[in-house]
């Protein structure tokens, strides 16, 4: 499953960050990926922060490969494979002692091509017109299965009230606020989203 978040500020980030970590156990996999400047190593710092991390100590680990961080909820590994050339470099890192007790983030996951482990929740960040970022995030099944995932299930959607743009982060969700939520509510108290009734057609006519 495929769901798309506009980020248009830290917050919006610090809401997905939370959203995944929420979702996660050990042993997943979270594949992120885009363009340099698209947002990767800030969105593992809010991950890494509401996995219960000093996200002050989250930098990007391109020259040291990989980074283990302790947090509140455990063990994180955090990986960039940009100065990787190939699985055998996954290989020295003896990455599944690691991962069968804690989640790994890896930065430029593409690179690892069919050498990234397991059903990684992929996130795709790209520049978005206008400015922010857009995440686009692949799912497996098995996380979607977890009550904890419902959260990061859903993406950005338009209020059936106001046709304003609503963030998956909203607390209105997928109304644009509470007052559209009401309004929705009124509507359908008062009968306007019935459906009209029609009388069968005569008999006569047919």
């Amino acid at each position: 499953m495929r769901v798309t978040r506009l980020l248009d500020d830290v917050a919006h980030t610090d809401s997905l960050g939370e959203a995944i970590a929420r979702a996660l156990r050990p042993g997943d996999v979270v594949a992120l990926d885009g363009p340099l400047g698209a947002g990767k190593t800030t969105l593992a710092r809010a991950i890494a922060a509401a996995w219960g991390v000093d996200p002050a100590r989250v930098s990007s680990p391109t020259f040291v490969l990989m980074h283990e961080y302790e947090g509140a909820r455990g063990p994180l590994i955090h990986i960039d494979a940009y100065r990787m050339t190939g699985p055998g470099d996954l290989d020295d890192l003896d990455l599944p002692a690691f991962a069968s007790g804690a989640p790994v983030l890896i930065e430029w996951a593409e690179r690892l091509g069919a050498a990234l482990p397991g059903m990684p929740i992929r996130v795709r960040l790209e520049h978005a017109p206008g400015g922010g970022r857009r995440a686009a995030i692949d799912l497996p099944d098995d996380v979607l299965a977890r009550p904890e995932a419902s959260a990061l299930a859903r993406g950005d959607t338009t209020c059936p009230v106001t046709g304003a743009r609503v963030p998956a982060s909203a607390p209105a969700w997928p109304f644009s606020s509470d007052r559209a939520r009401l309004a929705d509510l009124h509507r359908w108290f008062s009968g306007e989203y019935g459906v009209p009734a029609q009388d069968p057609p005569d008999a006569h006519d047919a």
